[in-house]
């Protein structure tokens, strides 16, 4: 039987609507906000450095050297150092600016990418979506792949060429790539060199534009392995009707790329691609257009970022399995097309029966309900007080909420909303009673609050509206075993958010069933409750 596991329209993913603007951004870049900071921040790539101290000065020493010379004038010396001889194409970058690179650090991983990649502010590097990726990760996924000598790889977002001559290629006609950032090529091209030898054919590394590529190029290549570009921005508006409609470029690099490649392709990706609501028009053309094999979680491996990331993997030449691998757990496609959004989680057979049981006795959802966000302050330092002082109110933090208990709340605000940065309608805080949880956390931790008190935006809340159970149940199903589990095996995020809560779903309670759960609660037997909830869903 097919479930109804959440109520929201799926965007369709035939057929771009006219609405879609000609610019696509993708939505995963973070701290636009901090413009100011971010221009002006350099990050060290020590995922890619062995040699900390010599490396970490000479990285640092190229930085003073802007103050005289540009970036490309940098990165042509630098590459003119690498080699012993300058690439031709790349003279109009030429400049009296002389690199004497320390012999102890010429066996560094990507040298000259790794001193582009400290030379580019942050800002920049967000708004190009460029994250390098980390030397032991490249080991990792490239030891997955086996090249054979008259097979091809391509790279779409190449960069400085990590993945392209990392991987067991022995012959320089194997290897094509393409970047839209032309330093990023120069890079490209000089560890071409220090790979294949001055007397190297011309690579078939070139500066182009990904969407232009793709429309103009009729070839296949039988790998295709790619770090997207996060946060970059393309032109789609000379792509195919046919094409997945949707606002989000990443998908679109996912899209063709899986199309172009004849054997496998793998692409490495922001955990949040996987499990997040805004890509869910990439997971179900994914799942409905592809033959995923694997999806391999890798935590936090890009310089600069604390995302983490993961690696799905797409085999175009064996047959379609009707399951993957994740984390070596085997996942059911069908299970996973059934999933909220079409999440793709490493729920094995036993979740999907939990799921299935969970869904079938479900009667309504807290979608109409009214959720609300703590106080954002603007500046917690200044705004907040670890004492009382006159004209402030005791704020109910994150860290004062504990499963059915609230703390004694040990911060204090001066509730003047004009001098606060995003605060709901002071009537929702004031509420008799409403039921607040923990943001940021893996578990689902949710109590009363019965005092209409201000909370902080790591306490947020929801005025049920609209249900036949009461909320002392809510949060007694809430903060039980069976939903904390179906929260992981769902969501798996480190949050807890508006949009997963209104999608999981709630039962219908007789009277008896819910004066047990609120007396259980009373008397604080919540092994008893964790009980009695796995057998009203026959578990």
């Amino acid at each position: 039987m097919q479930l109804d596991l959440f109520d929201d329209n799926i965007v369709q993913t035939k057929g771009r609507s006219k609405k879609h603007s000609e610019n696509v951004t993708n939505r995963t870049a973070t701290n636009r906000h901090k413009m100011t900071r971010l221009k002006e921040e350099h990050v060290l790539p020590m995922h890619n450095i062995k040699n900390k101290k010599e490396t970490c000065d000479f990285l640092k020493y190229t930085l003073t050297l802007t103050s005289i010379y540009n970036v490309p004038q940098i990165i042509f010396s630098l590459s003119k150092a690498l080699l012993g001889y300058e690439l031709k194409e790349y003279r109009h970058f030429n400049s009296p600016c002389n690199i004497e690179i320390p012999e102890n650090i010429r066996d560094e991983f990507d040298l000259i990418g790794s001193v582009y990649q400290y030379l580019t502010p942050k800002y920049n590097r967000l708004n190009q979506g460029s994250f390098y990726t980390s030397q032991d990760m490249i080991e990792q996924i490239i030891s997955s792949v086996r090249i054979l000598p008259n097979e091809t790889i391509f790279d779409p977002s190449c960069g400085s060429g990590n993945l392209l001559f990392n991987s067991k290629t022995t012959k320089p006609s194997q290897i094509y790539g393409i970047d839209t950032d032309p330093i990023a090529i120069l890079c490209c091209k000089t560890n071409y060199y220090l790979k294949f030898g001055e007397k190297a054919p011309s690579p078939n590394i070139f500066c182009q534009d990904f969407i232009q590529f793709i429309k103009s190029n009729k070839r296949q290549f039988d790998y295709v392995i790619c770090n997207p570009p996060f946060g970059a921005t393309i032109n789609i508006s000379q792509m195919s009707e046919n094409t997945v409609a949707t606002e989000d470029s990443l998908t679109y690099f996912v899209e063709h790329c899986a199309t172009i490649s004849s054997n496998k392709s793998l692409f490495i990706l922001p955990e949040s691609v996987i499990n997040v609501k805004k890509h869910d028009v990439l997971r179900k053309w994914l799942l409905n257009n592809t033959n995923i094999y694997r999806i391999d979680s890798y935590g936090a491996n890009f310089s600069g970022t604390m995302f983490p990331i993961v690696v799905l993997c797409i085999d175009n030449k064996g047959n379609n399995q009707d399951h993957f691998l994740f984390d070596n757990k085997k996942v059911s496609k069908k299970a996973t097309a059934k999933m909220p959004f079409y999440y793709f989680r490493p729920i094995d057979e036993e979740d999907s029966k939990i799921i299935d049981k969970v869904f079938k006795r479900k009667a309504q959802s807290l979608k109409g309900s009214v959720f609300a966000l703590g106080v954002v302050t603007g500046g917690n330092k200044d705004k907040l007080f670890d004492k009382k002082v006159d004209g402030a109110e005791p704020i109910i933090t994150g860290k004062d909420i504990h499963k059915f208990t609230i703390s004694k709340p040990q911060k204090w605000l001066k509730f003047d909303r004009k001098n606060l940065q995003q605060v709901a309608p002071t009537e929702l805080y004031r509420a008799k009673e409403k039921l607040l949880y923990k943001v940021v956390s893996r578990e689902m931790i949710f109590a009363i609050d019965y005092e209409g008190r201000l909370t902080l935006n790591s306490a947020n809340f929801v005025i049920p509206k609209n249900l036949t159970i009461s909320t002392k149940c809510l949060m007694g199903l809430f903060n039980s075993d069976l939903y904390n589990r179906l929260n992981k095996m769902l969501y798996g995020e480190n949050k807890i958010s508006k949009t997963n809560l209104e999608n999981l779903p709630l039962p219908s309670l007789s009277k008896q069933q819910q004066q047990k759960m609120e007396h259980l609660i009373d008397t604080h037997k919540y092994k008893e409750l964790d009980e009695f909830v796995y057998k009203i869903f026959e578990l």
